[in-house]
């Protein structure tokens, strides 16, 4: 046995030690949303059950404060397991989110990848993250720059909620929320090693490697420690700078749009009670800028059982960030220097009783703190006001009665902020399943809470309010297959809008401001089939923009119910394929249907929209499992087969920044797995 351990290890610091060479020689808690298969023991079916009934019957926890099956949950719900990760080959989670329905990805400022729901763009204070319970969205803004940035072998599962989150998380959660449970924070005992390196047409697509191990330490104490470091690069095609009018400027960007990602999770757990800290710095390039998003996230959480019905949950979170930390390049005209270092303190008290077995109540409190200081400059926040503070306090409450008939799930959230005033969004829920049919009827507000530089740019910006309206039927047909359709109507008010303008000297004036309205409605489609050797699925998602909204940086004059940047239609195709006990074949197709983006300015300095046309984006993974040794995994990809190169387009009418597409990428990966509880 001791041999056999020693070969393990010296194979996990082999492929380390490799990995480390590509890379540098060339350059709600988790424990909240823990996998529970107690709902098993509830199922009609006779057979044993399959992996798909497992999952589905998994207990969710970030749609509501008290976990249901994932039928049941009050939301609309996307799980993703850590071997569906594994499987896909996804590169980055920009790969993984794409493959769901409703989601979509466009260009922000300085090539930063930003995410869309259902149609609406979503990179600020609109779709939160969180990860192991903490929330990953920046304080100056709101939003969370997309790339690679993040090992996706160290994920247990990740929970996507489509629809709003503002009764159960705020002001940052109003049309979706992303919770990402590592493995470490899910309890899982293992020590793994992986690395992976992307060939582009142009060169080097990206250098990754990342390490984890997770322990129990006697019979309370389990500890874990990740990290990950990568390097990649945005585009390898031409970028061209519309800024001169008639004659744009081109340049071969692949070195200067550079990516470069550190990651540090580590953790640690005392029977019930975790403290957990995360340090995150990701670095985006861009011919003109480099901008910098580095944060630093420390959580304390128990759970103090004080009788057999009554819980309370003491949760306290400290962050210090620098987001959007941007230096100008080139010449004197284009220097622009920008760091505003901000802090966020928060305390959340949560009680949950349950009155009897079919009736749940939790309520709570929760205060924050928000400190912002400008570094570059003087007088930024107002005259002789180098620093801002804002301060919010929250009531929220859920209640939970499981009927034969339903599940109904009543809830509500209050925050009043010192600066914009108070919101108020409630909730409402009937969600049951009956044998293989399954429904939801939900409805509720949102709201999107603006951030300290929206404030700072318009004093009486006030918080934008959605109403949504959500349906959902779903039929399991055999234990292995299941279909589910979704209808959504999405309502907002007083939205908050990012504007520029090109000033004479050749800078840029930003503003925020509320416009009237704006919103969405669509259908959602998810076919999933699951088999010992083979599983696949199929989505499909619609979105149309409601008629007569106000936002002129996102209509498209040509097409009414387009937004600018995102595709009406998209469908979704993965699934793989089991050869032998080893070897894995995994193909994934996204269609999307046409598109428009502003793409150059005419010669009056108008912006002027493209259309571009439906593609077909065709990717293909093939994995070996236990290559000569129990947990050592190889793959090799190639992303974007028809070399396609489709750019994320600008989400809004601004100054032209959109990202080129990147050409066929060939990844090749590798990962090493000890599991302490297999030996």
């Amino acid at each position: 046995m001791k041999k056999i351990y020693l070969k393990k290890i010296k194979v996990l610091s082999l492929v380390l030690g490799c990995c480390t060479h590509v890379v540098y020689a060339q350059s709600t808690d988790s424990t909240d949303a823990a996998i529970s298969l107690e709902n098993l023991k509830n199922l009609s079916a006779q057979t044993e059950a399959s992996v798909l009934q497992q999952q589905l019957n998994e207990n969710v926890a970030a749609s509501s404060k008290k976990a249901l099956s994932l039928r049941e949950t009050p939301g609309i719900v996307s799980v993703i397991s850590s071997e569906e990760i594994k499987h896909s080959g996804a590169r980055d989670l920009v790969d993984l989110l794409r493959q769901v329905p409703g989601l979509d990805f466009g260009a922000d400022i300085y090539l930063v990848q930003g995410i869309s729901m259902r149609g609406n763009w979503g990179i600020e204070g609109k779709v939160l993250v969180l990860v192991d319970g903490i929330e990953y969205n920046e304080t100056l803004y709101q939003g969370v720059p997309f790339g690679d940035k993040f090992p996706l072998n160290q994920i247990s599962r990740i929970e996507i909620i489509r629809g709003p989150g503002s009764s159960i998380y705020g002001g940052t959660a109003e049309y979706g929320v992303i919770n990402i449970i590592t493995k470490g924070a899910a309890g899982e005992e293992e020590v793994s090693a992986s690395g992976s390196m992307g060939i582009l047409q142009g060169g080097y697509g990206r250098r990754n490697i990342s390490a984890s191990v997770g322990k129990k330490l006697g019979d309370q104490v389990f500890t874990d420690f990740s990290f990950f470091s990568g390097k990649s690069v945005s585009t390898d095609q031409p970028y061209q700078d519309f800024t001169t009018v008639g004659q744009p400027s081109q340049y071969d960007v692949t070195k200067s749009t550079e990516q470069e990602a550190t990651y540090v999770n580590a953790g640690i757990k005392y029977k019930n009670a975790r403290l957990r800290a995360m340090y995150d710095r990701f670095d985006i390039g861009h011919p003109f800028y480099k901008v910098g998003f580095s944060n630093l996230f420390i959580s304390l959480k128990d759970d103090i059982r004080l009788n057999q019905k009554l819980t309370l949950t003491p949760f306290l979170f400290y962050t210090i960030q620098n987001p959007w930390e941007a230096h100008g390049l080139g010449d004197t005209d284009n220097t622009y220097d920008y760091k505003i270092i901000t802090q966020r303190s928060k305390a959340n008290l949560t009680a949950a009783y349950d009155i009897s077995r079919k009736i749940n109540l939790i309520a709570g409190a929760e205060y924050f703190y928000d400190f912002a200081s400008n570094k570059a400059g003087e007088d930024y926040f107002g005259e002789n006001k180098n620093e801002v503070s804002y301060q919010t306090g929250s009531l929220f409450a859920q209640g939970l009665l499981k009927h034969r008939l339903a599940n109904i799930t009543l809830g509500f959230r209050y925050d009043k902020h010192n600066a914009f005033g108070s919101a108020f969004v409630p909730r409402f829920a009937i969600t049951k399943r009956f044998d293989n049919f399954h429904f939801k009827a939900l409805y509720s507000h949102a709201y999107r809470a603006p951030g300290i530089e929206n404030i700072n740019y318009d004093a009486g910006i006030k918080p934008e309010h959605s109403q949504v309206a959500e349906l959902e039927l779903g039929y399991q047909f055999t234990p292995d297959m299941i279909l589910a359709v979704n209808l959504y109507n999405i309502k907002t008010r007083d939205i908050i809008i990012y504007t520029s303008s090109l000033l004479d000297n050749g800078n840029y004036l930003e503003n925020y401001q509320n416009y009237d309205r704006s919103g969405t409605r669509g259908l959602e489609a998810i076919y999933k089939i699951q088999q010992p050797k083979w599983q696949a699925n199929l989505s499909y998602s619609f979105y149309q923009a409601l008629a007569g909204h106000t936002v002129d940086v996102y209509r498209v004059a040509p097409k009414p119910g387009l937004f600018v940047a995102f595709p009406a239609h998209k469908v979704t195709a993965n699934g793989n394929l089991q050869l032998g006990s080893h070897l894995r074949i995994s193909p994934s197709l996204i269609y999307s249907s046409e598109r428009y983006g502003y793409t150059s300015l005419d010669e009056e300095e108008n912006a002027v929209l493209e259309r571009f046309a439906p593609y077909l984006l065709a990717n293909l993974h093939v994995g070996y499992d236990n290559l000569g040794i129990k947990g050592l995994d190889a793959g090799i990809g190639i992303y974007d087969i028809f070399n396609t190169k489709q750019p994320l387009l600008r989400a809004y009418q601004s100054e032209i920044d959109y990202l080129p597409g990147r050409s066929r990428e060939l990844v090749v990966k590798f990962s090493y797995r000890f599991s302490f509880q297999a030996r």
